[in-house]
């Protein structure tokens, strides 16, 4: 899913983008200035299994990184995707 338009809330805490059965977004919290707790990943039942939850994630990884700031990986696919890639596993807070 290369051509998703990924988007972020920042009022809302989340990033998100349109697909197929509605939204897909991924939510978090902020935990001071320099780390990010992401909650939850959402993905409508026909956009599931597309690589839209990666996408969404990778692309929120990627503001993290550009910004210096840590990662609390709550969400389970989320902490799965960091902990596989060698580039976002030193995002993770210990």
């Amino acid at each position: 899913m290369h051509n998703l338009n990924v988007q972020h809330d920042i009022n809302n805490k989340l990033f998100f983008a349109k697909v197929k059965g509605g939204m897909a977004q991924l939510t978090y919290d902020r935990i001071g200035e320099k780390r990010l707790d992401f909650k939850e990943t959402r993905v409508p039942e026909p956009s599931r299994g597309m690589g839209v939850a990666r996408h969404l994630i990778e692309s929120a990884l990627a503001y993290a990184k550009e910004r210096d700031i840590s990662v609390k990986p709550s969400c389970p696919v989320v902490q799965n995707i960091i902990r596989n890639s060698d580039a976002y596993q030193h995002l993770e807070e210990e």
